[in-house]
């Protein structure tokens, strides 16, 4: 009888089996699978790092790096095609989004496309620039070629295309305001347009918000001030009520440029039903906002710009009101036509390097007991006191002087001297962004120790120093604008003026051996004085801000005695 197979050796024959067909499949496979498998990882891990490290740092120069490595490694069959996919759209995201070859990254997707047509954008990192690049390159790759503006027709030559349909001005005369007219027949809701734009010489983008006109349209003048012989560039933003770019013009690196020339144009362009702009006033070499100048017509109202405020995330500068997007993805604080602060409160600190004339017998005293010198000198001993004695019991004291046309004795030669020091409370009020009205009010020392200068009415006896003061700091706004900025100021008021001198005196008395004695000779100018000075105004922040210069004094009334020497201080603004 014919014994049955027991399922214990089938199950035993089944676990042989298995393995050994691994093992043969193992053994003869291709050697372009090993090497694919080979292949993958390092590539993976090139793109993790590009994409998760060196992208979100905004270091997009490594990304792209890393991404041309990986792609490299893989070459044409090393990496699946799903893998070599997302390389290429990877480097493309990176060409788009990081700003280094538009043009490239949308090759890249349609290469990526073609190398897998199921590949998407990460959700993670896309935006509205790269969808719409990425929609382009579809068409592309399907062999639709290069997608048309959004506008519904092509931009004129050598100008961007954009989501609005534009064309911008021929040509324009300097100081004429340009005129800018836009229409977007798009899907989104725009709540806002603007310009940023950017004058022959300025090195910095400014903004105008365009305004609603008609059904689709959105118009603006860009401001003749900054209108100038050579070329003026803009570019286009339209943002949805959450003030997010959703709409564009052109930008920063092929923005619209229209020329501007120093004779009329045959035909002035115009906003629809509007007439041509009219040519403003040449303010020649004026600062902005200093007192006298006059003033051009600027075009459009000044308006606060778009954007995200301070704090918000951002992938680019135009994003943000402040035109700044940091590194960490955060938009700076907007400070450019915030209301600056009006009263400036602050200490200074400043040294006279004072210019004394030169004197004869600048100690000796006359028989009616006053200064022999007509040039405001007094002295002083070491310790302080007066020197001679005016007391009529010690009248040998000053018989004994030398007079200085015999042994040289009692003389000031001249030249400059350490004066007075001088520590200060400051109070200025801003009556524009740029010029300052105040006073400064503080405390004179390195002063004169004596008292007969002031018995003979020849010295401003209070140690104080009162000014008032205008001062001009120029630039845009540049009061609570910051940064470094030049500033010139002018003032006058009363103060001690007083610089000692280092005088050898020969005392010869009657039927006695000469001596020399040292004592300290007193210039003494003032009290009156006109300062003018200048320097550098360093803003910290819109509140508080640096400064730093040189001032000079004219001190007259009692003498008169020239000073230079620096002044530095900070200030607080409320």
């Amino acid at each position: 009888m014919e014994r049955p197979v027991s399922s214990f050796k089938a199950s035993t024959l089944r676990s042989f089996l298995v393995p050994l067909a691994v093992g043969l499949a193992l053994l003869f496979a291709s050697p372009a699978a090993v090497a694919q498998g080979k292949a993958e990882g390092p590539a993976k891990a090139l793109q993790k790092k590009a994409m998760e490290e060196d992208y979100l740092a905004t270091e997009f120069t490594k990304a792209a790096e890393k991404l041309e490595k990986a792609i490299g490694q893989c070459g044409t069959d090393k990496c699946s095609a799903q893998l070599r996919s997302r390389l290429k759209r990877d480097l493309g995201v990176v060409q788009i989004g990081g700003g280094i070859d538009k043009d490239k990254g949308i090759a890249n997707f349609v290469e990526a496309i073609k190398l897998d047509p199921a590949v998407t954008l990460d959700p993670d990192i896309k935006t509205k620039d790269l969808e719409q690049a990425f929609a382009d390159a579809k068409k592309r790759a399907a062999g639709g070629g290069a997608a048309a503006p959004t506008n519904g027709g092509a931009a004129p030559a050598g100008q961007p295309e954009g989501d609005f349909a534009h064309t911008p001005a021929a040509e324009q005369q300097v100081r004429t305001a340009i005129p800018v007219y836009v229409e977007y027949g798009g899907e989104e809701q725009l709540t806002k347009v603007i310009a940023r734009y950017k004058g022959f010489g300025m090195t910095e983008w400014k903004t105008v918000e365009l305004k609603k006109m008609g059904e689709q349209g959105w118009g603006g003048l860009l401001p003749c001030a900054d209108v100038q012989q050579g070329t003026t560039q803009y570019y286009i933003q339209g943002f949805d009520a959450n003030n997010d770019p959703v709409a564009t013009g052109g930008d920063r690196n092929n923005p619209y440029k229209v020329p501007v020339k120093s004779e009329a144009v045959e035909e002035p362009p115009h906003l629809p039903n509007a007439s041509p702009p009219t040519q403003c006033a040449d303010t020649g070499d004026c600062p902005p906002n200093f007192p006298g100048c006059k003033k051009a017509t600027v075009g459009p109202e000044k308006v606060e710009p778009v954007g995200k405020d301070g704090g918000e995330f951002c992938e680019e500068d135009s994003e943000c009101k402040s035109n700044q997007c940091t590194a960490d993805n955060k938009c700076t604080e907007y400070e450019g036509t915030k209301k600056g602060p009006k009263l400036w409160v602050g200490i200074s600190g400043a040294l006279d390097y004072t210019f004394v004339p030169s004197a004869d017998d600048v100690c000796k005293l006359t028989p009616q007991a006053t200064p022999l010198n007509d040039s405001n000198y007094y002295c002083t001993r070491s310790d302080g006191s007066d020197y001679p004695s005016r007391d009529p019991a010690q009248a040998g004291e000053n018989n004994a002087i030398v007079l200085s046309q015999d042994r040289g004795s009692d003389k000031v030669t001249g030249g400059g001297a350490l004066g007075n020091i001088r520590l200060l409370l400051t109070l200025d009020y801003a009556v524009t962004p740029n010029v300052l009205l105040g006073g400064r009010l503080g405390l004179v020392l390195n002063s004169y120790t004596g008292s007969e200068a002031e018995v003979d009415g020849k010295r401003f006896a209070v140690p104080i120093h009162l000014e008032l003061r205008a001062t001009y700091v120029h630039g845009q706004d540049a009061l609570f604008k910051k940064g470094l900025a030049p500033y010139v100021f002018g003032g006058a008021g009363i103060g001690q003026f007083e610089t000692r001198i280092p005088v050898q005196v020969i005392e010869a008395p009657p039927g006695g051996t000469p001596t020399k004695r040292d004592v300290d000779a007193w210039h003494i100018a003032g009290p009156a004085f006109i300062a003018l000075g200048g320097g550098g105004r360093y803003t910290v922040n819109p509140r508080f801000a640096l400064m730093f210069g040189l001032r000079a004094n004219f001190a007259f009334l009692n003498a008169f005695a020239p000073s230079v020497g620096p002044e530095v201080g900070g200030q607080i603004g409320f």
